[in-house]
């Protein structure tokens, strides 16, 4: 196995993979989205990939082959969630990529922990604090909408739903009174015990609000709740954190309007003007609002915006939309 130096990681180069569909498609194939049966055709392959690489209009799911990169020495890599680095052995030849094995099965939480800690007192303070700043009644409002828990230690439960009502993964984090959020946090679902994530707030994406509502993709938890809060008009969910817009959670996007909010940085826009391609070869209707107005870190510290997020827009503007 060959894993990736760190001189040979800022080499690598991500290979564009163009995603066609097959004519004929496999009734026979059980989804690997939604699990059901193909008989309606609902499910059509990519050319040239695995009968299981496809897009169903079932659950409005693409399943897709982990991205290849390549160094400047023509070696190809795959990311291994696992191992959390860049290795070799996962990558097939172009012929062999349709025998590409699971990383892991996915597994669940079951939904009687969220609600667990649902009603576990006192709330945590960031809830405090929304009730504080925004009133009891959509904070209230909003803790339903995504099943907000507080650990029996303080701290905030992001908990990570999909599109089938799933509970994938749970994220803990910890702030002050003051709404701040702490360097602290823990997931106590790993990759490695078959726990992946989805994107937070993922549960409230459907296919009847295609075309018909936007969705507004940011970077923290705390943000996308208070999105909900101050314009209930909007779809808010998170991809949590600069890097946290995986290729792996973004099928449920499929044929919605979204518009992508990363934090102001230009490592952070950079990241996610680099996705914006790829996102809409996908059949996504991407778009990004660039709040730093294409401004230098440098500018964004002389005007004291540096790594400011949307709530912080919000308070400076009536209407960010």
């Amino acid at each position: 196995m060959q894993v990736a130096n760190q001189n040979n990681l800022a080499m690598l180069h991500k290979t564009k993979l163009k995603f066609t569909f097959n004519s004929k498609r496999d009734y026979k194939l059980v989804t690997p989205c939604c699990g059901k049966n193909n008989s309606d055709g609902k499910f059509i392959n990519y050319k040239n990939l695995n009968s299981n690489y496809g897009y169903c209009h079932s659950c409005g799911k693409a399943s897709l082959p982990p991205p290849i990169y390549v160094d400047d020495n023509g070696n190809e890599y795959v990311w291994n969630e696992i191992e959390n680095n860049f290795q070799t052995d996962f990558i097939p030849t172009k012929n062999e990529i349709a025998n590409l094995p699971k990383i892991a099965n996915q597994k669940f939480i079951d939904e009687s922990i969220i609600w667990k800690f649902f009603k576990v007192n006192p709330e945590n303070n960031l809830l405090q604090y929304l009730r504080k700043t925004y009133g009891n009644a959509k904070t209230e409002d909003a803790k339903e909408t995504y099943a907000l828990g507080t650990s029996y230690d303080g701290g905030i439960i992001f908990w990570s739903i999909n599109t089938n009502l799933n509970v994938q993964k749970a994220k803990i984090a910890y702030y002050d009174t003051n709404g701040k959020r702490t360097n602290k946090f823990r997931v106590p679902h790993k990759n490695e015990d078959g726990y992946f994530n989805c994107l937070f707030g993922e549960h409230l994406i459907y296919d009847k609000i295609k075309t018909k509502k936007i969705i507004i993709l940011t970077e923290s938890e705390k943000t996308a709740i208070i999105g909900y809060i101050l314009f209930p008009q909007y779809v808010w969910v998170a991809y949590g954190g600069i890097n946290g817009l995986t290729e792996n959670k973004v099928s449920c996007l499929i044929g919605h309007n979204v518009l992508i909010v990363p934090d102001m940085s230009e490592n952070a826009v950079s990241i996610i003007i680099n996705k914006i391609p790829f996102l809409i070869s996908l059949g996504i209707n991407a778009k990004i609002w660039d709040m730093t107005e294409s401004k230098t870190d440098e500018q964004l510290k002389l005007d004291g915006t540096y790594n400011n997020d949307l709530e912080d827009i919000f308070r400076k503007i009536d209407t960010p939309l």
